[in-house]
């Protein structure tokens, strides 16, 4: 007795691959439950749009942090792509990936302060003292963020979202807005006097691949999708009390040096996707004005019937 196969089965792999390319990153992912040859051909491909959409090179990753007072006056930062880094092991097979391996890669950017908003207060910077760049970096506008634990106050909160857009042709303007993270930084009083201690701002090439560091960032989720790392400096304090005894735990003001800014990548490429989609949906309820003239015949130009 014949075996029956189905005919999806008798196709190449380069011709299934092609059949499964139009469907979209959550749609590949249900795909991979089907059969071990589904799995691995879906992943695949799920892995070369990973790597395609690490450095966002159609849309752009702008990130809004801020203290819970000062939401209205804190401009909003750019974010220049510096390479990927994975997590929790090796490097991963680009053969035979799994979708633990995808899960594992992140895209690593430079919080920076955007061109339209160097104009607007964004808190005092540091001394330039305080902060050592590298040769061909200084074109940069520094980040800074400033905090102040009042007395007795145990920790500090951080407002952070992430959005990844498209940008029309007018500076400042959007044709897509998508959020990916949202989601409160809590950095206590002993972490924020630990980082202190810092003396330069860590500086990561652009294109370079390492591994993740999770105890060195503040995650903005439980599932540490997104975090932040920043070099702390210590500000003079405009507030500190009079009289203070040994135990007392006194005013103390910070500076918050943007260094780096971790997202996953599967998080930046369902994004990307979603982007698309609300492009083509805006883009479909289109209404065309246009004027139309009424072509007379040469019978009724004339009165003729």
């Amino acid at each position: 007795m014949a075996r029956y196969s189905p005919g999806l089965d008798k196709l190449p792999n380069e011709i299934l691959a092609g059949v499964l390319a139009p469907l979209s990153a959550r749609e590949l992912i249900v795909i991979t439950s089907v059969s071990r040859r589904f799995y691995s051909v879906a992943v695949r491909l799920l892995y070369r749009r990973l790597l395609a959409t690490a450095s966002l090179p159609d849309n752009e990753l702008i990130l809004e942090c801020y203290h819970p007072s000062a939401k209205i006056s804190t401009p909003y930062l750019c974010c220049r792509y510096l390479g990927t880094k994975l997590a929790d092991g090796g490097a991963v097979d680009e053969q035979s990936p799994t979708l633990g391996d995808l899960l594992r890669l992140y895209s690593s950017f430079r919080p920076v302060l955007a061109e339209e908003n160097r104009r607007r207060r964004f808190g005092p910077k540091p001394p330039p003292a305080a902060i050592s760049w590298p040769e061909g970096r200084r074109g940069d506008e520094v980040a800074v963020q400033e905090v102040f634990l009042d007395e007795g106050e145990l920790l500090t909160q951080l407002c952070a979202v992430t959005n990844v857009v498209k940008e029309s042709s007018r500076p400042g303007c959007y044709v897509s807005h998508v959020n990916t993270c949202d989601g409160v930084v809590r950095i206590w009083r002993e972490r924020l006097a630990a980082l202190a201690g810092a003396s330069t701002v860590r500086e990561d090439e652009p294109g370079s691949s390492s591994a993740v560091d999770f105890g060195s960032f503040l995650w903005v989720d439980p599932g540490k999708s997104v975090g932040l790392r920043f070099c702390v400096r210590e500000s003079p304090s405009e507030r500190m009390p009079l009289i203070s005894g040994p135990g007392d735990e006194a005013p103390v003001s910070y500076s918050l040096v943007y260094e780096e800014l971790l997202v996953r990548t599967s998080m930046l490429l369902f994004a990307v996707e979603a982007s698309a989609v609300r492009e083509v949906a805006r883009s479909s309820k289109a209404v065309v004005i246009s004027h139309w003239t009424r072509q007379l015949s040469a019978g009724n130009r004339y009165g003729g019937a």
